[in-house]
């Protein structure tokens, strides 16, 4: 009797440990067939092979988007950005683009039905919304055409970015990833070097605002944090201790949105700042006022030979150009002498 029971307990364990075991592999089958879905469904692979070896023949960029056309060319060994009368281009800009389009991969195919590509943002330029990048080389010959859509999460661990996109001549959308970021907008493709000059050399700025009088603002060693007003008028105060840094120090990082030549804005009469450095550097900025916009001019002059080739280079760079500025560095350059101080009394 007791043998008997024992065959069956042992049986019955066999089954619930074959039952444990079925239902153990169901679940890592269930497991195996969901990653499987959820996987990409092929390798990664380049969307355009080859091209970074392609890039040294590059000649072209072209760039379409809802806000225009943009065409960064090579033209007599410089680049230039064509519409804006052949301003140098960003070079950083231009070596990140390229770059980018060459290291951008393939991980999952997307819809191809031309009805639903606007859904993911890749509907063509100007009336849809992607932005269009083409690489051109010598002869006319297209190395790459893509058009860029909506970005999708977040970047990953490498700060490569996921986003839709399709070659221009196909309606096959394709999940990518990489380290393009498009810029349809003029200013990311402008050299940002019309002046650059450090803050530990700057000494001071002769303000010559709109309105009120003019004044100067000087510090004595570059270790000296705030500048002074020299002028300052008597029974005044500044505002606080480092009111004038913004200003005396508003040329450094000088950036700009946008260019223009120079005798299309009336610059007559315009208000202006001289900045000076320790080493006699001289650079002066005019603004100017065109409709809301505000633009200005950089020249430059040099009061010690040691700094006259960097005047020299300042001038050659920026003679003729325009910059329109924002309106906050602009009320900083010019700004006028009340704005440093404290009310006066009564």
């Amino acid at each position: 009797m007791v043998a008997i029971m024992e065959s069956r307990r042992g049986r019955t364990l066999a089954i619930l440990g074959g039952v444990t075991v079925l239902t153990v592999l169901l679940a890592v089958a269930a497991v195996y067939q969901r990653s499987a879905s959820l996987a990409p469904q092929s390798e990664p692979r380049a969307l355009f092979p080859g091209l970074t070896e392609q890039l040294a023949g590059l000649s072209e960029i072209e760039v379409v988007s809802k806000t225009g056309t943009i065409h960064i060319r090579q033209t007599d060994g410089r680049w230039v950005v064509v519409e804006r009368e052949s301003y140098p281009a960003d070079a950083g800009q231009l070596r990140t683009a390229g770059t980018g389009l060459a290291g951008l991969q393939v991980i999952e195919a997307k819809t191809s039905r031309p009805e639903l590509l606007n859904r993911i943002g890749l509907g063509a330029p100007p009336a849809g919304a992607a932005t269009q990048i083409k690489l051109t080389g010598a002869g006319g010959m297209v190395l790459a055409d893509v058009l860029i859509g909506q970005t999708q999460g977040t970047p990953d661990a490498l700060g490569r970015n996921s986003m839709y996109v399709r070659k221009s001549n196909e309606d096959q959308s394709w999940l990518a990833r990489g380290y393009l970021v498009p810029q349809p907008g003029i200013a990311a493709w402008l050299d940002k070097a019309a002046v650059v000059i450090a803050r530990d050399r700057v000494k001071g700025a002769l303000v010559d605002p709109a309105e009120g009088p003019s004044y100067t603002l000087s510090r004595d060693t570059k270790e000296t944090q705030d500048f002074k007003m020299t002028d300052l008028p008597r029974g005044r105060e500044l505002s606080f201790e480092g009111a004038p840094d913004g200003v005396a120090g508003s040329i450094v990082g000088f950036v700009y949105e946008d260019v223009a030549k120079a005798d299309q804005i009336n610059f007559a009469g315009a208000p202006q700042t001289v900045f000076n450095t320790f080493d006699g550097l001289n650079v002066t900025v005019q603004v100017a006022t065109r409709g809301m916009e505000r633009w200005a001019t950089v020249s430059a002059q040099a009061t010690n030979p040691m700094v006259q080739a960097e005047a020299d280079t300042i001038n050659a760079r920026n003679r003729g150009w325009a910059y329109r500025i924002d309106e906050f560095k602009a009320n900083q350059i010019i700004a006028t002498r009340e704005t440093l101080l404290k009310p006066a009394d009564g």
